[in-house]
């Protein structure tokens, strides 16, 4: 998942074109995977509609995340959608009613921190800045998706993955004249590691690991996402890293991690480990 930000900025395709195809390709791939299973089955209203909000949900998410990579650049893009944890600590106290300590609001103070230093703030950057923001947004977004998910959590995962990523495609073909086709092999070399590799591979391989860890392990781990990003980003597109985007990215991850060690669910959600659930939605 780390090589997903620098192929995003690395290919000339735009967002909807990369939306487009990386949903079509999971969409086909995780359908036909249920079909040899023979595990696809019949829905309800109530659950159609909670996959439909799931995919559309997933589907703006992912436009803002290409988005902003595309603005932001690669690395402060990962930065600031790796916000999500943060965002989940309001997300569930809204939906699932937990509680906010003080070890959370300590860990919003530190992500706050790490937003403003991360924030570029020269007047070049106006366009970097926005992109920055949108991917904020985006992550806000994107830590919704577990408590989309938890309404139908006693569908498989991979029928609620064919949800999220067959009704996303179906919103962005919505936005089909926005595609560009006009593309080299080296962009399509891109779409296609961007679709096979990293999202249908890392799918089926976080969804193993997601499984048989312990939820705050594999969340912990989950975040390394954002230094090999970094690290990907400088090497291959040369990238800038900056001593405000290392500082920013420590900051907020150190503010995720508080919340996944230390945050305290009430008994009733006890069960629940937001990692385990959107096991499915970490293909950014």
């Amino acid at each position: 998942m780390g090589f997903v930000p620098a192929l995003i900025f690395g290919i000339s395709a735009n967002e909807t074109t990369i939306g487009t195809v990386r949903l079509g390709v999971a969409a086909m791939g995780i359908g036909l995977i249920l079909l040899a299973t023979k595990q696809l089955r019949k829905v309800s209203k109530q659950e159609l509609k909670w996959l439909i909000i799931l995919g559309v949900t997933f589907a703006v998410h992912w436009y803002m995340y290409f988005w902003s990579i595309k603005r932001a650049g690669a690395s402060l893009a990962a930065i600031a959608v790796c916000t999500f944890g943060i965002h989940l600590l309001f997300v569930n106290r809204i939906f699932l009613k937990e509680p906010i300590g003080r070890s959370d609001l300590l860990a919003v103070l530190i992500a706050f921190g790490g937003v403003c230093i991360a924030t570029p703030t020269e007047s070049a950057s106006l366009v970097q800045t926005y992109g920055f923001i949108v991917g904020i947004f985006s992550g806000f977004l994107y830590a919704c998706l577990p408590a989309i998910n938890r309404q139908i959590s006693h569908l498989s995962t991979n029928m609620r993955a064919l949800g999220q990523f067959g009704f996303g495609f179906l919103i962005f073909t919505l936005i089909w004249p926005m595609t560009d086709w006009q593309l080299s092999s080296s962009d399509w070399s891109g779409l296609i590691m961007l679709s096979v590799v990293c999202t249908l591979g890392a799918h089926t391989l976080w969804n193993k690991a997601s499984t048989e860890l312990p939820g705050p392990f594999a969340a912990v781990i989950n975040y390394l996402y954002i230094p090999w990003a970094m690290v990907i980003s400088a090497i291959w597109l040369e990238e800038q890293i900056t001593w405000q985007m290392m500082t920013g990215a420590a900051l907020i991850i150190a503010a995720n991690i508080i919340v996944v060690l230390f945050h305290r669910k009430p008994k009733e959600a006890a069960s629940y480990e937001p990692s385990s659930d959107v096991q499915s939605d970490n293909l950014r």
